[in-house]
């Protein structure tokens, strides 16, 4: 027999569907880029605390070896930089290297937005030198255009990516005479360490 009755099935109606699909639609929007952005800062800041680390190690090596010891950028497998064992100002299997990841890639000083670290009125306090870092025997940096290398001076080495979603982010190493390096990230109004 059948009756009249109508049973209620339970579920969603399309208007609540397309609400919550409305609604993940907005957050992904507004999360996606922040940590696209996020992923690209990691990565900077990955290439210029290796390049801080190669720093060491060449300094640490050019004591050990008695030595002078330069750091190159260019690897033939993009972008990155080596210690230049054998002289040659060319990279060769086998010497200490690093690949900067990302899009980071080593530039010359920013000159506007964001400032240069060595300018007026900045934390260092010192001007920059240009030019391939080296570490002479007794692990202090060195002009290696001077005879012998004893010049000691500071180098300032800026790093850049270019955002996927538009956009530039900054990082830098600076090397003091003494070779104390740090490294420092551009927060869009400042340099912070």
């Amino acid at each position: 027999m059948i009756t009249g009755k109508h049973t209620k099935q339970s579920g969603y109606s399309l208007i609540e569907m397309s609400l919550v699909v409305t609604v993940v639609l907005i957050l992904a929007a507004l999360t996606i880029p922040t940590a696209a952005t996020m992923m690209a800062n990691i990565k900077l800041r990955g290439a210029a605390s290796d390049f801080a680390g190669l720093v060491q190690q060449a300094r640490i090596t050019a004591v050990k070896k008695n030595a002078v010891y330069t750091i190159h950028f260019g690897v033939p497998s993009g972008n990155g930089a080596y210690i230049d064992l054998n002289g040659n100002s060319s990279y060769d299997s086998g010497e200490p290297m690093i690949q900067f990841g990302g899009n980071a890639n080593q530039v010359a000083a920013p000159g506007g937005t964001p400032s240069n670290l060595d300018a007026t009125s900045t934390p260092l306090g010192w001007t920059a030198t240009s030019g391939n870092v080296s570490f002479n025997a007794r692990g202090l940096t060195c002009d290696v255009t001077a005879t012998p290398c004893g010049t000691n001076v500071n180098y300032i080495f800026y790093f850049e990516d270019t955002r996927a979603l538009g956009g530039h982010g900054w990082a830098a190493v600076s090397i003091t005479a003494a070779a104390r390096s740090k490294v420092w990230f551009w927060n869009g109004s400042s340099w912070i360490n």
